[in-house]
């Protein structure tokens, strides 16, 4: 069993893995002192993401060019492409900055905001469908995350659990808390309990988001509105896959519409809406 094999086993049955070494020390310094930067600048803006004890920046992407290259990793398409299928989707960019103080988060699943987890019908008996992958969490640690610095707490295989019902308050038998060094990146079901542990250390923990989803779940952004056209360049090929043009439904009668790219075919492209 190759090293691939090992940590998709360990996704399959602990609904979670580490991938060690993603991003180098430069790359994980630059990073912080970028999102330090961007927290900075967005800081007093109505409604930003900044609380006592953390605050988040978001569609990094289109903030610095250090936040374009995390989601592209060879090596992290492979596992997110394994998992979720070709079409992928990038959900955000995010970026999260913890301050010592800050409380432990109870523990939670994803995916109800917009996701498969957020309709629930009579019929589903309070359940919900837990047969698949639906969407993966991508951390990247950049700096070490440990036992003190608030890091990431999950309950291994909660991600087969169907009921809906999460215990909130005291530890979970199981239950760990990660701790990963600097440059790895925590991926983990979204059908995963989880939640941060209080952070009883003396200096910020950073951390960048990557999530995604398959193409066909309902985004809780649309990427393909939000990023910029030089950032969607310097993608690549695989942008418009990434970004979830490939994943827009057609806003053209279906025969003028090129499903790989997301938007009208060549004959019809006056038809097309800027983003």
């Amino acid at each position: 069993m190759n090293e691939f094999e090992k940590h998709a086993l360990h996704f399959q049955l602990q609904g979670y893995t580490i991938l060690p070494g993603l991003l180098t020390p430069v790359e994980c310094e630059d990073a912080c002192r970028e999102l330090d930067r961007v927290l900075e600048a967005e800081r007093g803006l109505p409604n930003a993401a900044h609380g006592a004890h953390s605050a988040w920046a978001y569609s990094l992407m289109n903030k610095a060019p250090v936040f374009e290259g995390p989601y592209r990793i060879p090596e992290l398409l492979r596992f997110v492409r394994h998992f979720l299928g070709e079409e992928a989707v990038l959900q955000d960019v995010s970026g999260r900055k913890v301050l010592p103080g800050a409380p432990a988060q109870g523990l939670h699943f994803d995916g109800g905001l917009t996701g498969p987890f957020r309709d629930v019908a009579p019929a589903d008996g309070g359940l919900r469908d837990v047969g698949l992958v639906f969407g993966m969490n991508v951390i990247f640690c950049l700096n070490d995350f440990t036992r003190e610095n608030g890091a990431t707490r999950l309950v291994p295989g909660s991600h087969r659990l169907p009921s809906r019902e999460v215990p909130r308050e005291g530890a979970v038998p199981g239950e760990v808390t990660v701790q990963a060094e600097r440059g790895s990146a925590l991926l983990f079901n979204i059908a995963t309990w989880h939640g941060q542990s209080a952070h009883t250390g003396t200096e910020p923990r950073y951390a960048l988001l990557t999530p995604w989803r398959r193409s066909w779940v309902r985004p809780e952004v649309d990427l393909s509105r939000i990023v910029r056209p030089d950032v969607l360049e310097r993608a690549g090929p695989e942008g418009r896959t990434i970004f979830g043009f490939a994943a827009r439904p057609p806003y053209t009668e279906r025969w003028q519409w090129d499903a790989k790219t997301g938007r009208p075919r060549e004959e019809w492209r006056h038809l097309e809406r800027e983003p």
